[in-house]
C-alpha cells in the first residue's frame, strides 16, 4: 500500500510544474496581419491600413484576381493615433487582430515627410509585434493604395515586396530593426528602402485586372531622414546600394562598365566595406573608405579573351573604376544636398576615437558634410562562365 502511494505521488508531482493555456486564444479567432500601411490624416491623425489573411483562400490561390480570390484583404480606419485608429478598424474585423505574423510596415511619402518620432510607439510597445520586419516608404501614393496592389507571382503584397527588396541585395527583414538603431544613435541618420508602384512593360500604362501588363511595385531606392526622423528626400536605387556597400551590408550588386569602356558586366556576392578615418593638421578628418568584392562575369562584349590573366586584370581595373566613381558621386551628393551622415561615419569614430567623439557629437553633420572623404575599390572575378572571348568575334578579332 506504501509503495503505491510513493509512485502515486512521484506521476502525479510532476503536474503541479506543468502551466496549461487556459487564456489563450484559437488560430480561427485572430486576424492576422501581414503588413501595416500608415497614411496622414486630418488634422494630424493617422490612417491605419492592414492586409489580413484569408486562411480559406491562402493555401489554393495565387497573387491575381479579386479580393474574393485572393489571399488577403485590406482593411483601414482612421483615428487620432495608432490606438484610436486600431479601435476604430477593430470594428470592422469579427477577429481580434495578431500582428505576430507581421512582415512588412509602408509609410506613405506625405507621413513620412510630417515625420515618424512622435508616432510609432506603440509598434514596439506591443509585446506581439515582432521587430523582424521590412519597412519601405511608399514613393508617389498612398500606403493604403499600395496593400491593395496584389502581385502576380505572389500571395500577398506583403511577401513580393519582402523578396524583391531581398533579391536587391538589400536590407531585408532587418529593415525595421536597423531604423530603431539609427533613430537612436548619434553617428548615422535614418534611412528607409523606398518603393513604389510600377508596371511589368516600361514606358507602358498598366492594364485592366487580368492584363498581361498588371500593377506591380518595385525598389527604387532610399529615403533619408533629419536627426528628428523627418523624411527629406530620396537617394536613387543605384545610390542605395552604393551607401549599403559602405555601411557592409550590401548582399549583391551589378556593376557595369559603359560601352566606350569596354561593355561588360559582373554580379558581386562576396561583398565588405572598410572604413578608416584619420585626423590631419588642425585637426581636419579624413577618411578612406576601403571596398572589395568577388563575384562572376555575367557578359563582357568586347574582343577580350578572359580566359588569359592579363586580360582579366584589365577588365578588374575597369570594374574597380567604375564602382570607385559611383560610390564617390554617391557620398558627395549626399554630403553637399543633405548633409547627413547616413553611412555610419560617425559610428566608425566612436568605435576607434571615443574620446576624440566626445567632442565631435554635438555637430557631427555639419563635420560630415565637411569632411575630406576618399574610395577604393577592389574587384576580384572568380568566374568567367562558359567562354573566354565573346562567340560573336572572329578569331582574328580576339585579343589574347
Amino acid at each position: 500500500m506504501k509503495k503505491n502511494t510513493v509512485l502515486c505521488f512521484g506521476l502525479c508531482l510532476p503536474l503541479l510544474f506543468l502551466s496549461g493555456c487556459w487564456d489563450r486564444m484559437e488560430l480561427n479567432d485572430r486576424a492576422i496581419w501581414l503588413a501595416t500601411g500608415w497614411d496622414t490624416a486630418e488634422n494630424g491623425g493617422v490612417e491605419v491600413s492592414g492586409q489580413i489573411v484569408i486562411p480559406a483562400n491562402v493555401q489554393t490561390q495565387g497573387g491575381g484576381g479579386g479580393a474574393a480570390q485572393q489571399g488577403f484583404f485590406t482593411i483601414s480606419a482612421k483615428g487620432k493615433n495608432l490606438g484610436d485608429a486600431m479601435q476604430n478598424m477593430q470594428t470592422k474585423l469579427p477577429r481580434e487582430a495578431f500582428f505576430g505574423q507581421r512582415r512588412v510596415v509602408f509609410f506613405s511619402e506625405e507621413f513620412a515627410k510630417r515625420g515618424l518620432k512622435n508616432e510609432l510607439d506603440m509598434n514596439s510597445r506591443a509585446s506581439d509585434v515582432s521587430l523582424r520586419a521590412d519597412v519601405f516608404v511608399v514613393k508617389g501614393s498612398t500606403a493604403k493604395e499600395f496593400l491593395t496592389v496584389a502581385n502576380p507571382l505572389e500571395k500577398s503584397p506583403a511577401a513580393s515586396a519582402l523578396k524583391e527588396h531581398r533579391q536587391s541585395g538589400g536590407r531585408g527583414d532587418t529593415s525595421y530593426l536597423k531604423m530603431l538603431i539609427a533613430a537612436n544613435r548619434e553617428g548615422i541618420r535614418t534611412t528607409i528602402p523606398a518603393i513604389e508602384i510600377s508596371s511589368s512593360l516600361e514606358g507602358v500604362k498598366t492594364g485592366k485586372e487580368d492584363s498581361p501588363n498588371p500593377k506591380l511595385f518595385r525598389i527604387t531606392g532610399v529615403s533619408v531622414f533629419d536627426h528628428n526622423i523627418k523624411m527629406l528626400g530620396f537617394l536613387n536605387a543605384a545610390e542605395n546600394k552604393d551607401m549599403l556597400w559602405v555601411m557592409g551590408i550590401l548582399q549583391k550588386m551589378n556593376i557595369s562598365i559603359p560601352k566606350q569602356e569596354g561593355n561588360a558586366s559582373i554580379t558581386l556576392t562576396k561583398i565588405k566595406s572598410k572604413i578608416e578615418p584619420k585626423f590631419g593638421k588642425n585637426n581636419q578628418l579624413k577618411f578612406t573608405v576601403s571596398l572589395t568584392g568577388e563575384g562572376a562575369l555575367t557578359e563582357s562584349n568586347s574582343e577580350l579573351d578572359v580566359e588569359y590573366t592579363d586580360n582579366l586584370k584589365l577588365l578588374e581595373k575597369k570594374f574597380e573604376k567604375e564602382a570607385q566613381k559611383q560610390v564617390q558621386q554617391t557620398i558627395t551628393k549626399v554630403q553637399e544636398k543633405y548633409g547627413l551622415d547616413i553611412f555610419g561615419f560617425g559610428e566608425v569614430i566612436h568605435r576607434k576615437h571615443p574620446i576624440r567623439w566626445k567632442k565631435l557629437r554635438t555637430n557631427w553633420d555639419q563635420t560630415f558634410s565637411q569632411a575630406d572623404i576618399s574610395v577604393r575599390a577592389t574587384i576580384k572575378i572568380k568566374q568567367i562562365g562558359m567562354d573566354g572571348p565573346s562567340l560573336l568575334f572572329k578569331e582574328s578579332e580576339i585579343k589574347k
